[in-house]
């Protein structure tokens, strides 16, 4: 464990940057399920042909 920490103190970008991108990932994930009200729906994007302006819809011709 102490020869770890001797590594990340002597280059700690590598774990920086990967730390960054967990927190970054963590902050999306809450942000796409506030938009979305709950994130019972399965998904970030579960209603891609969904109801506002995909799928059958149409303009009735």
């Amino acid at each position: 464990m102490r020869e770890l920490f001797d590594i990340m103190r002597a280059n700690p970008w590598p774990f920086g940057a990967g730390l960054f991108l967990v927190i970054l990932m963590i902050i999306a994930e809450n942000f796409g399920r506030g938009i979305q009200g709950g994130g019972d729906s399965g998904g970030d994007f579960s209603d891609v042909g969904g109801c506002d302006g995909g799928g059958d819809g149409g303009s009735g011709d």
